[in-house]
């Protein structure tokens, strides 16, 4: 089977370091990184994604925006988008929403959760 691709736009080394880490936790996973909206774009028109994850703010684009964007140019309708930021939980949730997301993860990451949540959006939906 497969592995499966999983597209994190992120501008921070940091935080796709970290998301690196976790995803390799979890085998049948890939993971690239894109860091701005320009990469993402370029990445989407070329390569299969199963899973994005979006950074709210990106250098040249927030990422709301560039979820529309995708949507309206290569990235399937049913691929999960999932909104990636630092803002509170109930300020992550109403950005989500708005912006088009099919859910969102909260900065700090928790690595259980996460792995969890990896497995929901990538097998068992």
């Amino acid at each position: 089977m497969a592995a499966r691709v999983v597209l994190y736009v992120e501008d921070d080394p940091v935080n796709a370091m970290l998301m690196q880490g976790i995803v390799e936790l979890r085998p049948g996973c890939q993971l690239h990184v894109a860091r701005d909206g320009a990469e993402a774009r370029r990445f989407v028109a070329e390569q299969r994604v199963d899973l994005l994850l979006c950074d709210l703010r990106l250098p040249d684009i927030n990422g709301d925006t560039l979820l529309a964007e995708l949507r309206a140019a290569d990235l399937p309708a049913g691929v999960p988008a999932l909104l990636v930021t630092a803002e509170s939980e109930f300020v992550a949730a109403d950005l989500a929403r708005r912006g088009g997301f099919d859910g969102h993860w909260t900065k700090p990451l928790d690595v259980a959760a996460t792995l969890r949540s990896l497995e929901h959006w990538l097998w068992e939906r």
